[in-house]
């Protein structure tokens, strides 16, 4: 069976109201660059109370794919989809002596058209849901503490989305299998409960938390635990957690985390190596000490970058990534391309960051200020080939290009091409042999 090209009638909804806000919001906008649309109240002290809005689509274009056999790996054809999002909600937050009282709700509807590349809805044709999302309340200590800086306590409880780091390991509690829909745009990704106490002083950070996750197919996954950071005033930053998970999965249950990670500009501090401040490292390791007699689980990640100082500003990076078949990638999430959805045709679709290892080089540039542009390319080797049922370890090389363009601070758009050679651990998977190619427009307005 073939997708239709052509978009549902909820999309097209998702479309004129996009073009609608947009055009409304540019009109309200037209008196003062700080006037805000959805304002509603805004009071001297920095108390508001605002409408927030997201919405988004997204057009996809598949080539060959699962290398020519995606009817015999997912069931039937794959083609082209469509998927729309909208996001309306509600923010504030009070000022007093007392600190800061704030909250958000809001709610996502989302829509697919057609089967992606993942079958994430299941075969059941087009498929739209709407769920509440962020539903939060918290407070924050402003200067009820001066000695110990500003905010140096922030407690909040509810709906809401945990991050550590740049979201190697949590990023996104929720998912959008099933009949939830919109799997790529990826507008979920809040816990069903999240509890976090955040304290802050000088350089450091450090989090409490307990969640509840809210992923699909749901796994009754529970993690509490401590994560802590320190940033250097130049340099960059460390930090790491120890997390303890209760879930369905016997393999999850009972689990002891344990993550160290940094993120470092290490000639940054000294003025006499200029030519050397703009390299940055950046590394991660998770140790996963499961119960129930199943094995460790190892995850980490090293990787150098360095910004040339000519036109354009490129960015060169190589990472070398490596995660084993034990490893429980738990809730990683997108934070920038190729992090952590590692390329997008193999990251997206095909393998999770699980039982792979991977090297990407991503080279980044701007050649005029609301466009920048990426160039990737990965090699993907599985770490055991006998766990994933095939004989050779050998997957795939993968190339991405993907260029972002920022019209406002409200609108912008992305255009991604890929491209997937497969070698022989994929070809023998998926009985395919032809290359892979994808494309992918997208357009966001936000408030």
């Amino acid at each position: 069976m073939i997708c239709s090209s052509k978009p549902t009638k909820l999309n097209v909804l998702v479309f004129v109201l996009l073009v609608g806000v947009f055009v409304a919001a540019n009109a309200f906008a037209a008196d003062s660059d700080e006037a805000n649309p959805l304002s509603i109240y805004k009071g001297e002290n920095g108390t508001y109370l605002k409408g927030t809005f997201m919405g988004a689509m997204a057009y996809f274009q598949e080539g060959k794919s699962w290398f020519g056999e995606s009817k015999q790996v997912l069931g039937r054809r794959v083609n082209q989809w469509w998927e729309g999002v909208l996001r309306p909600g509600i923010e504030g937050s009070y000022f007093s002596e007392a600190g800061e009282v704030y909250g958000r709700f809001d709610a996502v509807f989302a829509n697919t058209s057609g089967t992606d590349a993942v079958n994430s809805n299941l075969s059941k044709g087009d498929i739209s849901d709407m769920r509440t999302e962020d539903a939060y309340v918290g407070w924050r200590s402003g200067d009820l503490f001066p000695s110990l800086g500003k905010d140096f306590l922030d407690i909040s409880f509810g709906r809401q989305t945990y991050t550590a780091g740049n979201g190697f390991l949590f990023q996104n509690e929720s998912g959008n299998y099933n009949r939830r829909g919109a799997y790529w745009i990826y507008a979920r990704s809040a816990a069903n409960y999240a509890g976090i106490i955040r304290v802050k002083t000088g350089g450091f950070y450090s989090d409490l938390l307990y969640l509840k996750a809210d992923d699909s197919p749901n796994t009754d996954t529970r993690a509490g635990g401590a994560t802590v950071d320190y940033t250097f005033e130049k340099a960059g930053n460390v930090g790491g957690g120890v997390y303890y998970l209760k879930s369905d999965l016997d393999s999850r249950d009972k689990m002891y985390v344990y993550d160290a990670r940094l993120s470092l500009n290490p000639f940054a501090p000294f003025e006499g190596l200029s030519a050397l401040q703009p390299f940055k490292v950046e590394a991660e390791y998770v140790y996963e000490d499961p119960s129930h007699g199943y094995s460790s689980g190892k995850g980490w990640y090293v990787s150098g970058g360095y910004q040339f100082d000519v036109t354009w500003k490129p960015t060169l990076t190589y990472r070398y990534a490596s995660f084993d078949k034990d490893y429980d990638p738990l809730f990683y999430g997108f934070s920038d391309w190729g992090y952590w959805y590692q390329g997008e045709i193999t990251g997206e679709f095909v393998l999770a960051n699980n039982n792979l290892n991977s090297h990407m080089v991503r080279l980044n540039f701007t050649p005029v200020e609301p466009i920048s542009v990426n160039l990737f390319y990965y090699n993907f080797r599985l770490d055991d080939a006998s766990a994933f049922g095939v004989d050779s370890k050998d997957w795939a090389n993968e190339y991405n290009l993907i260029v972002d363009w920022s019209v406002n601070d409200h609108l912008s758009f992305s255009f991604v091409g890929a491209y997937a050679d497969p070698d022989s651990g994929a070809k023998e998977y998926t009985g395919g042999n032809d290359g892979w190619t994808s494309g992918m427009v997208y357009g966001s307005l936000s408030f």
